[in-house]
């Protein structure tokens, strides 16, 4: 019978990697994935669902496991607003980082935001609210998510609000 010596039978809550601080400067891709999503404010399931993929992949690219694929990547660089040379090579990266401009410094007065007043939402249900036309649709998810993909291919801003 094997005995396991200095097992106290506590199990960490968290990986090393996650309770490890956050780099001034990420150095590899891994780091500048993992600080981009932290600096986003988002977590690894929420870019999961951005990207149609397992949280998994995210947790395994952010801890330097794998890599990526070129679509991904691009992907990824689009969903956080850095290009892809940038966060790929790190070239130029924190300087790029440092003028995208940030959520929280968006306002309505900015002119960052079209002046929409949010539609009363039931628990449950989805509005689509278009820049262009000003109209506020109701909506399913899959539906909601295509009307979003078209407005990104023809330039076009759109909201979902979701209570």
């Amino acid at each position: 019978m094997r005995v396991l010596r200095g097992f106290n039978g506590a199990m960490p809550t968290r990986g090393p990697y996650e309770t490890s601080p956050m780099p001034a400067q990420p150095r590899t891709l891994a780091e500048r994935l993992r600080w981009l999503r932290k600096q986003s404010g988002l977590t690894q399931v929420e870019v999961s669902q951005a990207l149609g993929c397992e949280q998994a992949m995210i947790s395994s690219w952010e801890v330097g496991r794998t890599r990526p694929s070129a679509v991904t990547l691009g992907a990824l660089a689009k969903h956080y607003g850095v290009s892809l040379v940038g966060l790929d090579s790190g070239a130029g990266f924190m300087e790029e980082v440092a003028q995208r401009p940030r959520p929280e410094s968006m306002d309505q007065d900015s002119g960052d935001f079209p002046a929409f007043t949010l539609p009363p939402v039931a628990p449950g249900q989805i509005m689509l609210l278009d820049e262009k036309t000003g109209t506020q649709t109701p909506t399913d998810a899959a539906e909601a998510m295509a009307a979003l993909l078209r407005a990104l291919k023809k330039g076009r801003k759109a909201w979902v609000v979701v209570r």
